[in-house]
């Protein structure tokens, strides 16, 4: 956690900083706040709890090979033959592939007339600098502090790393536009100027659309907890009762967790999945059928995260693939 190392020792910068200037001001590094006390791990490693996440994000962000993804990724790859034919003077061939690659764009067009994009590649980065609550405290009270006394830019360092995001990167063929290039390029071609047609080529390859979803972690990790106590609980394992009251309990931080970093922090509905889990919890102790409720507290959580977080074609912008990676 390489960043909150470093977000720590700028909190102990501005603090010493701060208390030289103002030696007869209270400290916060000593203001003491009340955090909920961290759970005990689950059963589930880090790795299973990032697996599923990703996998529940695939479903969510319905981002599935499909036979038109296919057939987008493969004119993506016909077009790198094209610039291969040219740059070894196969001209006749050149034009003969870019005259398939236009009737094959035309017929997707034709096929997705609503849908302007196709998807041709998903990836997914972690942005994960906070763990606890009490790290949340200390930056969010450095940052305040720094604020205060016109520490702007440390100010913004200290809240840049107060981050725990998984961010879904999706990158789309531009039918509106990548046609065009093709039809340009091999006009270009017909008229013997070989360079420009490959530079529009080269153009198109390297500007897809890609489209940004910013999702909170512990969100996340709080619906993949709910579903990991769910199955504990319709399991013949011994321990399933004392699993599940767990998993809830880790599922309940996570939701506290994303509340004290600012993610929909005035949101009511972090109450409501709180008091939902406290219900299930008392449940399960109680040795009582917990099935229906387990699904409608993974069904609230969901929609929670789609109505505050899933920006669809908000972010959506030209950036080159390179970039995009």
């Amino acid at each position: 956690m390489k960043k909150t190392i470093l977000a720590l020792s700028i909190i102990a910068i501005v603090f010493t900083s701060c208390a030289q200037n103002k030696p007869n001001q209270t400290n916060p590094a000593t203001v003491k706040k009340e955090a909920p006390v961290k759970p005990k791990h689950v059963k589930a490693n880090d790795k299973q709890v990032q697996d599923r996440i990703a996998q529940t994000m695939q479903k969510d962000l319905n981002v599935k090979e499909t036979v038109d993804t296919k057939q987008a990724l493969a004119i993506l790859g016909e077009t790198n033959n094209v610039l291969k034919y040219m740059s070894k003077g196969k001209d006749q061939k050149a034009k003969d592939q870019l005259a398939k690659l236009i009737g094959e764009l035309e017929i997707l067009i034709t096929k997705n007339p609503e849908d302007a994009m196709i998807p041709v590649n998903v990836g997914y980065e972690i942005n994960d600098a906070v763990v606890d609550i009490p790290t949340v405290y200390q930056i969010t009270d450095a940052a305040k502090k720094a604020m205060n006394d016109g520490y702007y830019q440390v100010a913004k360092k200290l809240m840049n790393d107060l981050t725990s995001e998984l961010i879904v990167k999706t990158s789309y063929l531009p039918l509106a536009t990548y046609p065009d290039a093709m039809r340009t390029s091999a006009a270009l071609l017909e008229k013997g100027k070989k360079n420009e047609a490959a530079a529009i080529l080269v153009r198109a390859l390297n500007t897809l659309v890609v489209e940004e979803n910013d999702i909170p972690l512990p969100i996340l990790r709080a619906e993949e907890f709910i579903r990991f106590g769910a199955e504990e609980i319709a399991s013949n394992n011994k321990d399933k009762k004392d699993a599940a009251l767990l998993y809830l309990d880790n599922a309940d931080y996570q939701l506290q967790l994303a509340q004290a970093m600012g993610y929909g922090k005035k949101d009511k509905e972090y109450k409501e999945l709180s008091d939902a889990i406290k219900d299930l919890k008392q449940l399960v102790k109680n040795n009582q059928d917990s099935k229906s409720k387990f699904e409608k507290l993974s069904k609230k959580i969901k929609n929670f995260k789609e109505r505050l977080f899933f920006k669809k074609h908000k972010n959506s912008k030209h950036l080159s693939r390179k970039k995009a990676k």
